[in-house]
């Protein structure tokens, strides 16, 4: 007995795409309507990443307010660039603690054998 049975020998994944689809033009409709508010714990606490180590001036520098001459690819330039410096940081420190892993395995080694 089967459960999962195929009426046809393919699988129509149109409508998915579709609907996809019309959900990221939503998205970008609705992105370039309403503006985005930021809020004020952000601002004098340095954002969300200040935890990491960095007093948030990089991010807080590219997330000024906006002005009414940028244009939304400039603020999207911005917006990329923002979120590659967090990335690249992210990955740093991501190096960082398997370094430090690597390292106390290493003294975990020369403990059990009695150095």
């Amino acid at each position: 007995m089967t459960i999962w049975k195929k009426k046809e020998k393919y699988v129509d994944l149109s409508d998915k795409m579709r609907k996809q689809q019309e959900r990221i033009e939503n998205f970008k409709l609705n992105m370039e309507e309403e503006p985005i508010s930021k809020p004020s714990t952000q601002e004098n606490s340095g954002g969300f990443f200040s935890f990491f180590g960095g007093s948030g001036s990089a991010s807080s520098a590219g997330t000024s307010e906006k002005s009414p001459t940028e244009n939304p690819e400039e603020r999207r330039k911005k917006l990329t660039k923002i979120i590659s410096d967090i990335t690249t940081k992210m990955e740093d420190l991501e190096n960082q603690i398997y370094h430090l892993k690597q390292r106390m395995e290493v003294l975990e080694r020369k403990q059990k054998i009695g150095y």
